[in-house]
């Protein structure tokens, strides 16, 4: 399954060190060769954190056209300007593995493997010491 993250966030959040951090411990190449269900999806995850007065609001939709489920999660900006690194990754992988699964389950893709992949998910962030088991 192709996942693709990425972000939309003001200067100080620092997120270049998050994304990073997910490329060098493989997280797309983990995901490269597993299938989930037979059409093939692929997921897209922006790490949205933005001033709140700007009121921006999740995105969530999927592109029949693109086979592909695009996501928003929604990072809080001033919590994460004040945080280290590591608690950078904790928040990030705990929004991965709760809210993604959700979003998925709520979409009601018939034929997807919603357990194995969650499964998987939590696996890698767990494995990676982004999130405690």
């Amino acid at each position: 399954m192709k996942f693709f993250t990425t972000y939309d966030a003001n200067s100080e959040a620092n997120l270049d060190e998050v994304l990073d951090a997910l490329d060098e411990g493989g997280f797309e190449q983990f995901f490269a060769d597993k299938f989930y269900d037979d059409s093939g999806i692929e997921m897209a995850v922006v790490l949205m954190c933005r001033n709140p007065q700007l009121n921006f609001a999740q995105r969530i939709r999927f592109s029949k056209k693109e086979n592909c489920l695009y996501m928003d999660l929604m990072l809080d900006l001033d919590i994460m300007r004040r945080v280290d690194s590591k608690t950078k990754k904790q928040i990030v992988g705990e929004r991965f593995v709760l809210e993604i699964p959700q979003i998925i389950k709520k979409k009601g893709f018939r034929d997807f493997d919603l357990n194995r992949f969650t499964k998987d998910l939590r696996s890698w962030f767990v494995c990676q010491d982004w999130i405690n088991e």
